[in-house]
């Protein structure tokens, strides 16, 4: 189990993803960083999972080969993986404030722009998947400015890293935290939840 300086992120590479694979993915988490072996999911009014435990928020999310989720009890989560390929740069004014469409425009490198597309998208759904509000938010009205989140929260604390160099992992928290990223296998997932009699 993490403690409250430290977060534990799992990225689960698998040539499924699958509803099946999310749900092993869910259990061992929530066993993992919070003991919880026998869990019955609940969702929130925009499709949130979570557990009605006291103090422990979860998150996952999928793209591509990955499955990418974190556990805290000291702090709400809000985690987004996307994989980093080619795209139509006209849907930034769907979720880019003005202040990141003027920085936006003055990049020049397309492959900086595109850094800087999938950074400030996985953040932003993030943020909302923190809030549980998945993509039923204005992303227009929140700004990133190196990656913070203005003016919307003052204790909001953001995370961005590429994975495999081929996607862009974001984690947003609300306690300043140290990351550990962990990655498993099947294998190992299977091995746990059987350990713990779950499977």
């Amino acid at each position: 189990m993490t403690k409250c300086n430290q977060l534990n992120i799992y990225l689960y590479k698998t040539q499924h993803v699958n509803k099946y694979n999310s749900d092993l993915f869910k259990r061992f988490l929530l066993l993992k960083e919070a003991g919880l072996a026998d869990v019955q999911f609940q969702y929130g009014p925009y499709g949130k999972p979570f557990v009605h435990v006291p103090d422990v928020h979860f998150n996952i999310s999928h793209s591509g080969q990955y499955l990418a989720g974190a556990v805290s009890t000291c702090s709400f989560i809000g985690i987004d993986i996307e994989r980093i390929k080619p795209i139509d740069f006209d849907c930034i004014d769907f979720f880019m404030s003005e202040k990141e469409i003027s920085y936006f425009k003055e990049i020049r490198l397309k492959e900086e722009k595109l850094d800087y597309f999938y950074t400030i998208w996985t953040l932003k759904e993030a943020y909302s998947k923190m809030l549980g509000m998945g993509l039923h938010m204005k992303l227009t009205e929140i700004s990133m400015d190196n990656q913070q989140i203005k003016p919307t929260l003052k204790d909001v604390f953001c995370h961005s890293i590429r994975v495999d160099n081929l996607y862009r992992l974001s984690l947003i928290c609300s306690q300043e935290m140290n990351l550990n990223v962990i990655h498993i296998t099947e294998d190992l997932i299977i091995q746990e939840l059987k350990h713990n009699q779950f499977i």
